[in-house]
């Protein structure tokens, strides 16, 4: 290369690398304003989201099993300064939960050899993904899991472990009990592996110190239930402190979405199920599906079918995890 040809070469490099930042902010405007819509139209939706930011910071969420959701309650009072307005707040975290996460998901496309132009699609299907199950409303808690989960999905698709991960653990605590999918994956994975003893003992050794760090931040932090006119609170499972809603989660997916106009989330679970037990006939494939199999059934258990904002973890862990994995295709090597 010519002298004169470094400054061109340079500033085509700089060039391109603002066009494409440009190209990921024009995507994650138009979430914002598909969100607006979807998420800010029902003062009682988006009431009920900002009555529980409130509830965790002062001790008092509407359930117990919510307490200890800190980080996101954090992130939307900290824009309050710029913003003047909670509900305002809570707009910009979401926006901005939603650019970090375009942005973290193309990075690793392209830390992983993706021309370019295949990393914005591969972002731009992650970005339709959301919006096909976002539900009528969003705590800022979701908006976490997805970045939370892109690093984990990432990770365990190089085939890292916890100890190579665990900076994520601490934030998670902090955020949302779903972090402690992130130890039942490396066990799962040890279950099958070979001579991998010492990978379960550390697994579980991860699961039950989250388990507990989040039973200890519940007893300490939460005062009791909220005092709100008119609502009523359900009575959680003992020691858990989640509530169970598997009947209830049973009929609504296996017979009342398909007579009542929901047909697409029935038969979106159904086929995520079916294409999971269909992976696991897959060596390469079968922690990443077992786990999410658990991951399904643990909303079964605890939280609503109905509720689409419960799946956008796993939509994020799939997005990252292919990308992690060799050829993009399939993790077929252990944990490192």
């Amino acid at each position: 290369m010519h002298a004169e040809d470094a400054p061109q070469s340079l500033g085509r490099q700089l060039a391109q690398g603002c066009a494409l930042l440009g190209l990921l902010g024009l995507l994650t405007l138009g979430q914002a304003r598909l969100f607006e819509r979807l998420l800010y139209t029902d003062a009682a939706q988006y009431g009920f989201v900002l009555q529980n930011i409130d509830g965790v910071r002062n001790g008092r969420p509407v359930s117990k099993s919510w307490q200890q959701r800190f980080l996101g309650p954090a992130l939307v009072v900290a824009l309050d300064p710029l913003s003047h307005d909670r509900l305002r707040s809570l707009r910009w975290a979401g926006t901005l939960c939603a650019a970090a996460a375009n942005l973290c998901l193309f990075a690793l496309c392209r830390a992983r050899g993706l021309p370019a132009r295949a990393a914005l699609t591969h972002v731009a299907w992650f970005a339709l993904a959301h919006l096909l199950f976002t539900y009528k409303l969003e705590y800022p808690w979701d908006w976490l899991d997805i970045l939370l989960m892109l690093g984990f999905g990432y990770g365990f698709g190089r085939g890292y472990t916890l100890a190579r991960l665990w900076p994520l653990l601490p934030l998670g605590v902090l955020n949302h009990e779903t972090i402690l999918y992130a130890p039942l994956y490396q066990l799962l994975w040890a279950a099958q592996a070979p001579r991998s003893l010492a990978r379960a003992a550390s697994a579980l050794g991860w699961l039950i110190a989250c388990a507990l760090a989040i039973y200890l931040l519940r007893a300490h932090y939460y005062l009791g239930p909220p005092d709100w006119p008119g609502q009523v609170l359900e009575r959680p499972a003992p020691l858990l402190e989640n509530h169970l809603h598997v009947v209830h989660n049973l009929k609504q997916w296996l017979w009342h979405d398909l007579r009542e106009g929901r047909e697409f989330i029935s038969l979106s679970l159904t086929a995520a199920v079916i294409y999971l037990a269909a992976l696991l006939r897959d060596p390469s494939q079968r922690t990443a599906a077992a786990w999410s199999l658990c991951v399904l059934a643990s909303v079964i258990c605890f939280g609503y079918v109905n509720e689409t904002r419960h799946y956008l973890l796993l939509i994020a862990f799939w997005f990252a995890y292919r990308v992690g994995s060799p050829q993009r295709g399939g993790a077929s090597h252990g944990m490192r």
